[in-house]
């Protein structure tokens, strides 16, 4: 008596893993998140409707006692004025796009896929950088298509094609993106929504206060008054064009860089080494 043997199958048509396909992954589960949809829509209609706001209800009157300077300054600050928002909007979703699968137990099935892990990490951020820069792109663009006409009848001096507004654009736009990234690292280090929130808004938002304030308390203390550009919302302001700090372009960028690489690589090993 024989006894058949089922030859195992080959589900060839799966493929081999490959970090393309750990991307994919990635931007499935990122894109069916409805915390996805709604962050995005937010900032998007945050950033239209303050920028339409502050275009039209701007007195005509006030036109003339501006000096030329404060004229292309005001423009690019009120087209670019929803990304003061969106910093906070964008942090909040990259935490979300990884607190949400610890909480779920998601991300089990993630490291089972990959084992090694880093390579879903830097997907994930991929993902996040990619999405929030192209939304932060047609975010200011929007925002300019509409404070541009309303502005120029008033008698501002707007020109979409000067090569100011179109790198404030891109920086606006690269700034959400590495700030998304940034509170992603966090998310990972802390494994919790509240806390990662939490942490990525005191970053982004309350720190700045806090330095403010301790430099008005502290008028006598030099080096507090620097401490400001050196922080990443400030910095990131600046790349956007809406901000002014005493650093050079490229040297924003470095301190928005600087930033996200560390909370980038800290998250990177703690996923690594840390159980799910």
């Amino acid at each position: 008596m024989s006894t058949a043997v089922a030859s195992p199958t080959r589900h060839t048509s799966l493929g081999h893993l490959t970090f393309p396909r750990v991307v994919r992954s990635e931007w499935i589960k990122f894109r069916t998140l409805r915390s996805t949809f709604w962050s995005y829509a937010i900032v998007l209609v945050l950033g239209i409707g303050l920028t339409a706001l502050v275009a039209f209800s701007f007195p005509e009157s006030q036109v003339s006692q501006m000096p030329d300077a404060a004229k292309a300054s005001f423009v690019s600050s009120t087209a670019l004025f929803g990304v003061y928002f969106g910093q906070l909007i964008v942090a909040v979703l990259g935490v979300l796009a990884i607190s949400g699968e610890y909480s779920t137990g998601m991300i089990r099935s993630s490291f089972a896929a990959v084992p090694r892990r880093t390579p879903v990490f830097v997907a994930k951020s991929i993902v996040l950088f990619v999405s929030s820069f192209v939304v932060g792109i047609v975010t200011t663009v929007a925002g300019y298509a509409i404070a541009g006409p309303v502005l120029s009848g008033k008698g501002f001096p707007v020109d979409i094609t000067q090569s100011d507004t179109v790198w404030a654009i891109l920086g606006a736009g690269a700034y959400l993106g590495l700030v998304s990234v940034f509170a992603l690292g966090l998310g990972t280090l802390l494994r919790s929504a509240a806390g990662g929130i939490a942490a990525a808004l005191g970053v982004v938002f309350l720190l700045p206060i806090i330095v403010n304030i301790l430099h008005s308390l502290l008028s006598t203390v030099d080096w507090i008054g620097d401490v400001p550009k050196y922080l990443i919302s400030d910095a990131g302001q600046a790349m956007a064009g809406s901000g002014g700090t005493t650093l050079d372009p490229w040297q924003n960028v470095l301190v928005v860089l600087v930033w996200t690489a560390v909370s980038f690589i800290a998250g990177a090993i703690v996923m690594k080494r840390r159980d799910a």
